[in-house]
């Protein structure tokens, strides 16, 4: 009998709190998102970079992260000229620094392989297209903003090296950071693909020939070549006028 009463209390509850509906103002609703406020809303709306039209220049510094033999070292200049906000073409020319790298160095000390008897890269020049795929503004402070510039490139040219120029194809991404309308700092990063002369030359082919400092140097056409990709980081500075 107990549970009987306790059962027609409980539903008698319910039939009287439901009744009771809160209704708050739509403006203290809580919403999936909302919109940032800005100090200064007319520099974030405008567009402070325009680069329609506009030659950009270029120069820059970095590192062959995938090569393993020579001087991982490289610097260059690139001149681009501005067709739209969208599409950039220019000319991009990088000089490979001379020597060998650290592995390179180690297998002479221990094995007394002179690696710089093998053809290495000497400069490299392509026309390259740099699609602009966003342009947006990071926030640094309430008041002041820095823009940036989001694109792809594809570049076509050659390889220069000791002995022979090998056709190459290049791809990759980068972005800008703009300080003010004019410089910025470049960002790039490349997959470079070329046939290339491989550095291990097979003194088998030739007795009295390879790369130990006993043998005789062998001549740079003498090396078989195979496809190439390397993996190009580079940083520097540019200027838009």
């Amino acid at each position: 009998m107990k549970i009987l009463w306790t059962a027609v209390v409980l539903i008698f509850s319910i039939s009287v709190f439901a009744k009771d509906i809160v209704e708050l103002p739509q403006e203290e609703l809580a919403k999936e998102s909302v919109l940032p406020i800005f100090d200064r809303p007319v520099v974030v709306k405008s567009r402070r970079v325009v680069t329609d039209g506009k030659f950009d220049l270029n120069l820059f510094g970095g590192l062959a992260l995938s090569e393993p033999i020579f001087n991982v070292t490289r610097y260059g200049i690139s001149g681009y000229y501005n067709t739209s906000e969208n599409n950039a073409f220019g000319i991009l020319y990088v000089k490979n620094s001379s020597g060998l790298s650290t592995y390179a160095k180690q297998l002479n000390t221990q094995f007394g392989l002179d690696f710089s008897r093998s053809p290495s890269p000497n400069y490299a020049i392509f026309a390259d297209w740099n699609l602009k795929l966003f342009y947006g503004k990071l926030s640094i402070s309430k008041t002041a903003t820095v823009n940036t510039t989001f694109f792809t490139s594809i570049g076509l040219g050659q390889i220069q090296y000791t002995h022979k120029s090998y056709p190459a194809a290049a791809f990759g991404f980068g972005e800008k950071f703009y300080f003010g309308s004019s410089f910025a700092i470049r960002f790039d990063m490349r997959l470079t693909a070329s046939q290339a002369p491989v550095p291990f030359y097979d003194s088998t082919a030739t007795p009295g020939v390879g790369l130990r400092t006993s043998q005789t140097a062998p001549d740079p056409g003498a090396f078989s070549e195979r496809m190439t990709y390397t993996t190009v980081l580079d940083l520097g500075l540019s200027y838009l006028f």
